[in-house]
This record gives structure tokens, C-alpha cells and sequence, in this order.
């Protein structure tokens, strides 16, 4: 029974749910292709087809802009690079648009990776500013080149071939083929665990590498999809308008209208490109049509539906509450109700007697060794060569006052920071330079300083995140609910994370490195605003998972209550280790209590 829900918030059966997901839209394609050439009006079916294809370009960005939550302002490079590319073809060699549409793919993926390489690196509005350039470039570069104006030749003798077409209904149709892939695309991915995946890169990146997800690749894949289909809405409209400019492929405007139209309709929802669309195009082609497109008046449109929404519904219709399948089963019977609140569904728990979650790692072999590690910030030494061997099954405490360098050294360990000298091994393995994903996926699992849950996910989605590494599919589902009955939040799985008190979010961080199988822990902080029962309770379950066989490293600042609970403390001050033993060894050593209480009171002691 749980193999079959290994995802959450997918576990739905029924001819419903495939009626639903798959049936009903290719259904509906059908249904509007049929009607669409019925249509004789010819400005009725010109501004039809621009639906249908701007709803397109809103949905490949709504797939990077929304789901991925990075906010291209270049999503025109690709819809111009589509056209141009499909356009030169046919005009230079003759080649047939249906195999432009293949070649428009192609530059459309090398153009994604040259321009997602790099720039992917960056977040939020530092990408939507560097995505803008890109569409900018090509535009001088293609007026430049002399392509001010391409006209789409026209092959009346075999229409079919080449898109030809004197009926707009076939553009239209067309399109809305494409806007069918794209939408079934979603659909799968929205039932996948890629939906969690992208959520939590979304929300935090940091958090989203410590599960082991490498959320570059991930943005990159994504990002080259989207280029897919915005270059394929590329190609429909440079036939559609028989005349492309750079600027009207290029132009900003094109970026802009490509991001309203998903903001309108509603960011990470599949029918909020469409929505948009049908919204913004016949009232910008009503202006333009009456009022001339140079006066600026659809611009004063977008403007001002753009401010509404901003400030009346900040994600878009769709995301403003009530949603449409609920207003739908209103009027339907209840046996054939469609189904609504399918995200918070969970799978099935297992039965109890599954595999414990702490890998075996037999003998006290060094599984962390730090050698002469050393971290510079310009001239400011923050880490100085700190040696630290950590063997299996220890519970190592990491103490030192504010500032003294612990998170980060702790970054060091984990990835997030790469070291200046010195080398690094975890589990036999070299990682001095690893990334941080790598290194969970290699069985190392840490916490933050600052828990960060992804708050717009359940609990059980937040857990589920942390066992996606697991080779074993169907086991996802039982690692997880054995990380949730561990930390006693089990009762909590269906509830979302914001809603959490602290001490829960403590242990959902806990919960989510043990749904891992991690072979080591490590814990940034973890006391911090717990009440003394709470990190008392907290320390417990660490101890509990350490004699399952857990390596648990802690770092923290609360010196009395690590040693109550560590078997060794690594004490660390102004970046440099200053003792390290048992812990009432290291309690009575006189650098430790300068380090916490000054050199004054260690004089007045004395």
C-alpha cells in the first residue's frame, strides 16, 4: 500500500483522477479545435490564436517563474530565438516549419544551458535583473545583423507544408495542441515528486541542498523546458503575424506580458497562464485595434491590472481562495464530485517492524576527519587550521561563545562554504570541495542555526523531502513516517509546517535529516529558544538515535547542557580549537572558562 502513495500529496485513484488529469483536457483540446474552425470572423479568430499562444509563452514561464520560483525577465530570448530560428530556416534553406519547430527546440535548450549556467547561480531579483539582459542582447544583435524586419514567405501551392495557412484557425489549433503538451507536462509534474522538489527550492534553497537535492541541475531542467515551449509559441506567432522584428519578439514588453499574464491568472497553477490570457489579450487587442497599438493604451492596461492584482491578490486569481473545482461540485451530484483537496491527502502509514532509519557502521573507524581546515574573509581570519577526528557512533559537542567560528566550521563540514586550506573527509570520502548536496547524499544530514521548514508544505511533505535520496522508492513513504513517529510528530503530518510552534520546528529539522538514513547528524544550534524541558526532551531523542548507531555532531554555545549529554566536547574560540576531552575535563580547563567568563573572573577565582 505504500509503494503506491510514495508520493504525498499524489496518492488519488479512480477514473476521477484520470478523467481529471489526462481525459478532460485532451477532451476539451478536441472541443475547442472543433469549434475554433467554426469561426468565419477573422479578427474573432486572429485574436483567439493570440490567446492561445500567449497563454503558451505564460505557461512556460508560469513553469520557471511559478513552480521554480525564479522570476525571469527573458523569457522573450526564447520566444524570439523560436521564431527567427524557424523563419531563417525556411528562408535560407527551405526547410518546412514543422522541422523548424524541431530546430527551434534545439537552440532553444543551448540557449538555456548557456544562459541558466550562469545565471542560475543567482536568486530573486538579482535574476529577474540579469535575465533581462539576455533578450536585449539578441535584439541589437539581430537588428544588427539586418533583420529588422522578416517577412514570412508565403508557399500558397502546398499551405500545408509550410504553415501557409489563409484559415487562422490552424495557428489557433496549432498552439493549442502545444498549450495541451505543456499542460499534461505540468500535470505530471504536479503528480511526481517533483512538485515538493520544486516547492522547497521555492521556498529555501539552502534547506532544499540539505536534503540532497542539487537544485542547480534541477532549476536548469527546468529553465530548458520552459525555453521549449516558449520557443514552440515562438514559431506559431512569427506565422501568425507574417512580419517578425526584433522588437516584437525581443522587446521587453514581450517579458513582461509573458509574467503578467501568470501573475494574473495565478503563479504555480496550471490554469493560470490560461486565465491570464484570456483576460489581458482581447482587452490590449481591443485597445490597440481601436485606439492604435503607438498609444501606449494596452501598456496602461497591463499597468493597471497589474497593480490590482498586486495589491488585491499578490498570486494571482487562481490563488485567491476559493478554487474552481469547488464552485464545479456545487452543482454536481455527490457521486460524480470531482476531487478538490488532493495535496493534503497522505499515503498510508506501514505497518510497524520497518528497517531501522540509522544506517549500521560497525567498529569506531574516523567517520569526520577535519584536517588543518582553514577559512579567510579578506584579510580576517574566521577558521584557523582546526584538526577534528569524530569516530562512529560518537555524540560530539562542538561549544564556544558567540562568534567563536562553530557555524562556520559547521559550514565547512556540510558544503556550504568551501574551506581555504586544509582537507576534509567524511566516511572515507575527500570532500574538502564537495557541494552541500553531494554531501547529504553521501549520508551526512545537518540542521540550521535558524530552523527552516518550508512553510508552505505539510509536515509530511517537509520530512518526504528528506528521503527522496533513498534508493528504494516504495521505502520513502515508511522512512518518513518512522522519522515522524520518532520525533512524535506523526499526529502532526497533515497540518502545514508554519504552523509549528519552535520546539516542533526543532524537531521537524531532526525528522527531516533522519528520513535520510544519515550515518552523521549534525546540528547547528539546535537549543536555541527552547525552553530547559525542551531541549532536554530534544537532547534525549538524539541520544536515543545515537545508541540506534547515529554519529551526532552538535555545535552550541550552551556549554552546560551539551556536556550533560555529549561524550566529548571540541571547544572552539576566535576560530581556533582550545581544548578538546571529556567534558568535565574540558569544563575545568582554564581556557575554557576565559573563553566563556573573561580574564577577570578567572583572576578573582584564583
Amino acid at each position: 500500500m505504500a509503494e503506491k502513495a510514495a508520493v504525498p500529496g499524489a496518492a488519488r485513484v479512480g477514473w476521477r483522477a484520470v478523467v481529471l488529469d489526462w481525459a478532460l483536457p485532451i477532451a476539451l483540446c478536441v472541443v475547442f479545435i472543433a469549434a475554433i474552425s467554426q469561426v468565419d470572423d477573422r479578427y474573432l479568430a486572429r485574436v483567439i490564436a493570440l490567446v492561445v499562444v500567449w497563454a503558451l509563452i505564460g505557461m512556460s514561464w508560469n513553469l520557471i517563474g511559478g513552480y521554480a520560483g525564479q522570476p525571469s525577465l527573458g523569457q522573450a530570448a526564447f520566444v524570439g530565438l523560436g521564431a527567427y530560428t524557424a523563419i531563417l530556416l525556411m528562408i535560407r534553406v527551405g526547410l518546412t516549419p514543422w522541422l523548424g519547430l524541431v530546430a527551434a527546440a534545439g537552440v532553444a535548450i543551448v540557449a538555456a544551458l548557456v544562459i541558466g549556467i550562469p545565471t542560475l547561480r543567482l536568486k530573486g531579483v538579482y535574476f529577474a535583473l540579469a535575465s533581462l539582459v539576455y533578450p536585449l542582447i539578441l535584439l541589437l544583435v539581430f537588428t544588427y545583423l539586418g533583420y529588422q524586419e522578416v517577412l514570412v514567405p508565403a508557399h500558397n501551392d502546398n499551405p500545408d507544408l509550410y504553415m501557409s495557412w489563409s484559415d487562422t484557425w490552424h495557428y489557433a489549433a496549432l498552439a493549442a495542441l502545444f498549450l495541451l503538451l505543456a499542460w499534461l507536462f505540468t500535470t505530471a509534474l504536479e503528480r511526481s515528486r517533483w512538485r515538493v522538489v520544486l516547492q522547497s527550492i521555492r521556498e529555501d534553497e539552502d534547506a532544499a541542498r540539505s536534503t540532497g537535492i542539487n537544485t542547480a541541475l534541477v532549476k536548469l531542467v527546468v529553465f530548458s523546458t520552459s525555453a521549449v515551449f516558449a520557443s514552440l509559441a515562438g514559431v506559431v506567432y512569427a506565422m501568425l503575424i507574417l512580419v517578425v522584428t526584433p522588437e516584437a519578439v525581443f522587446g521587453l514588453s514581450v517579458s513582461v506580458q509573458a509574467l503578467v499574464v501568470s501573475l494574473v491568472g495565478g503563479m504555480a497553477r496550471r490554469l493560470g497562464p490560461i486565465l491570464g490570457a484570456c483576460i489581458l489579450i482581447p482587452i490590449t487587442n481591443f485597445l490597440d485595434a481601436n485606439l492604435g497599438a503607438t498609444s501606449g493604451a494596452s501598456l496602461l492596461a497591463y499597468g493597471l491590472v497589474l497593480i490590482t492584482v498586486v495589491l488585491v491578490v499578490p498570486r494571482g486569481l487562481l490563488n485567491a481562495g476559493t478554487r474552481p473545482l469547488e464552485v464545479v461540485n456545487r452543482v454536481l451530484p455527490q457521486s460524480l464530485r470531482l476531487p478538490v483537496n488532493r495535496r493534503r491527502s497522505l499515503p498510508s502509514r506501514p505497518p510497524s517492524g520497518s528497517r531501522p532509519l540509522v544506517p549500521t557502521h560497525p567498529g569506531d573507524e574516523a567517520v569526520l576527519i577535519a584536517a588543518d581546515a582553514r577559512k579567510v574573509y579578506g584579510g580576517i581570519v574566521a577558521i584557523d587550521r582546526l584538526s577534528l577526528e569524530v569516530r562512529s557512533g560518537e555524540f560530539l559537542g562542538i561549544v564556544g561563545p558567540n562568534g567563536a567560528g562553530k557555524s562556520t566550521f559547521f559550514d565547512l563540514l556540510t558544503g556550504y562554504q568551501r574551506s581555504t586550506a586544509g582537507r576534509i573527509t567524511l566516511l572515507g570520502r575527500v570532500v574538502t570541495h564537495w557541494p552541500a548536496y553531494r554531501i547529504a547524499r553521501l549520508g551526512v544530514r545537518r540542521s540550521f542555526q535558524i530552523a527552516r521548514p518550508f512553510g508552505q508544505l505539510t509536515v509530511f511533505d517537509n520530512v518526504f523531502l528528506g528521503s527522496l535520496q533513498n534508493a528504494d522508492g516504495g521505502q520513502r513513504t515508511a522512512d518518513t513516517w518512522a522519522a515522524l513517529e520518532a520525533v512524535g510528530l506523526e499526529v502532526h503530518a497533515d497540518v502545514g509546517a508554519r504552523s509549528l510552534v519552535p520546539a516542533q520546528l526543532r524537531l521537524l529539522e531532526v525528522a527531516r535529516a533522519l528520513a535520510g538514513r544519515p550515518a552523521i547528524l549534525l546540528l547547528d544550534e539546535p537549543l536555541a529558544g527552547l525552553t530547559r524541558s525542551e531541549a532536554r526532551d530534544l537532547m534525549q531523542l538524539l541520544r536515543t538515535q545515537q545508541h540506534a548507531g547515529l554519529t551526532i555532531v552538535l555545535v552550541d554555545h550552551d556549554i552546560g547542557t551539551v556536556a550533560a549529554w555529549a561524550d566529548r566536547l571540541y571547544v572552539i574560540d576566535y576560530g581556533r580549537n582550545i581544548a578538546d576531552g571529556a567534558p568535565k575535563e574540558v569544563m575545568r580547563d582554564d581556557r575554557v572558562v576565559t573563553a566563556y567568563l573573561g580574564s577577570r573572573w578567572r583572576a578573582a577565582r584564583a
